[in-house]
């Protein structure tokens, strides 16, 4: 993972009965994930309060952009429904650089 490299963060709790949802998360929701076009890496962490931790590299940011739209990324979301009403925390950040605006100088 570069620093301009753009991720999305993932944090995911359920209320009880920690280990079957840690054990699909790392099992199968990861192994989906990687899957989606333009995935450069995946990674992975866990809280000791249980929160589950997903990382999510991209190549770069155009790459981002395409991943949310295919097939892949649409099952990788759809695997969540299970555990929806679960939850106690669940939470989806996004990481990328912003490219500066184009300026025009204009002198008389």
């Amino acid at each position: 993972m570069t620093g301009d490299q753009p991720f999305i963060l993932l944090r995911a709790r359920v209320r009880d009965n920690r280990e079957p949802f840690s054990a699909w998360f790392r099992s199968q929701h990861l192994r989906e994930v990687a899957k989606i076009p333009g995935i450069a890496s995946v990674h992975w962490g866990e809280t000791r309060e249980g929160t589950m931790l997903g990382i999510y590299c991209f190549e770069d940011a155009r790459s981002m952009q395409g991943a949310f739209g295919s097939a892949e990324a649409a099952y990788a979301r759809g695997m969540w429904a299970g555990w929806s009403s679960k939850l106690d925390e669940f939470s989806v950040e996004m990481q990328f650089a912003l490219t500066p605006p184009t300026m025009t100088l204009s002198f008389n």
